[in-house]
């Protein structure tokens, strides 16, 4: 019949098409690609994340560090610098806990005079009341516009047994017994076998963690105690200085205490507040940073509290053979 001619054309057709399409494939023509392949999708294939270091140890573990030195009987002194991930400069001081002569000395109360110190630059602390190390401690108000000024300690601020002025509610503090025991302390905390002690900010790290705050880069004035409660750090870390040193957070500062050593460790006042000094052994100072008060490079800011340390002189060594 004529109808069914065009049906038996047409499957002809069909069967041709399929053939050819066969061959394609077999041979890798144009229709190849249509075909399922072996390679497994791309979410399939193992990947292996990439490791980047934290921000925060980007310093610490980039830092030239130099060796400690001896400056005092039972101090030294080390300095770090690094370009990553910006320019900074540190200077560490390690006091000897156990050291016989390390006596400690914070701005004493300034008695019937208004508010409760007289304010004074660090290097001016040191010589007056002859340290051989100092470094500014606690926050404080107002500014003063020049050395003498009334000023308020904010938080703690025992000065040989005297507690002048009181915990703060939230803020830590650097307790000194008269043994020379320290430690880190967080609210709520006792003060009854403290002799000396001055008030920071916030803890920088508890038990060897950092629980610092990772926010704007400045200078920074920290303490810090070794895990053996052998040793005291206090540091000072330049900022505010384009290309020169540029600061660091509250978490980079933790982990520049960390490096040196500190298992436990307190921001104290930073900003232009920050300067670290030592005598000069000429009944002068020389201040160990560069604070920036004001915008200034080498301008020394006024401050209430200041943490001092006493300790004897090196004793001289004999050179090998010599008589």
């Amino acid at each position: 019949m004529n109808t069914s001619q065009p049906v038996r054309r047409s499957t002809k057709r069909h069967e041709h098409c399929a053939w050819l399409i066969g061959l394609c494939l077999l041979l890798g023509g144009p229709f190849a690609s249509a075909a399922p392949t072996a390679t497994a999708p791309a979410a399939a294939r193992p990947e292996t994340a990439p490791t980047t270091t934290p921000a925060r140890d980007l310093g610490p573990k980039t830092a030239k560090v130099g060796g400690w030195q001896p400056i005092f009987a039972g101090v030294d002194y080390a300095m770090a610098e690094t370009q990553t991930p910006r320019p900074l400069k540190v200077h560490a001081v390690r006091v000897s806990l156990n050291e016989p002569g390390i006596q400690f000395f914070v701005t004493p109360s300034n008695g019937d005079r208004p508010r409760e110190t007289d304010g004074l630059k660090t290097s001016t602390f040191l010589i007056r009341y002859r340290c051989q190390v100092a470094i500014n401690a606690s926050p404080f108000e107002p500014f003063a516009k020049a050395e003498g000024d009334p000023m308020d300690v904010v938080g703690l601020s025992i000065s040989r047994g005297d507690m002048y002025s009181g915990p703060h509610d939230t803020f830590g503090a650097l307790l000194i017994t008269r043994e020379n025991h320290a430690r880190v302390a967080v609210p709520p905390y006792t003060t009854r076998s403290a002799y000396n002690a001055v008030g920071g900010f916030g803890a920088l790290l508890r038990d060897g963690k950092n629980v610092a705050e990772d926010d704007k880069l400045n200078p920074r004035t920290a303490v810090g105690v070794s895990k053996d409660g052998r040793y005291l750090y206090l540091v000072a870390i330049d900022g505010r200085q384009k290309g020169y040193s540029e600061g660091t957070s509250q978490a980079e500062t933790a982990e520049w205490m960390r490096l040196f050593g500190s298992h436990s460790a307190l921001n104290l006042d930073g900003g232009g507040s920050t300067c670290l000094a030592i005598s000069d052994g000429k009944g002068g100072a020389k201040i160990l940073n560069r604070p920036i008060n004001n915008d200034k490079p080498g301008t020394e800011r006024i401050v209430a509290n200041h943490l001092g340390v006493y300790a004897g002189a090196l004793v001289p060594t004999s050179a090998p053979g010599a008589n």
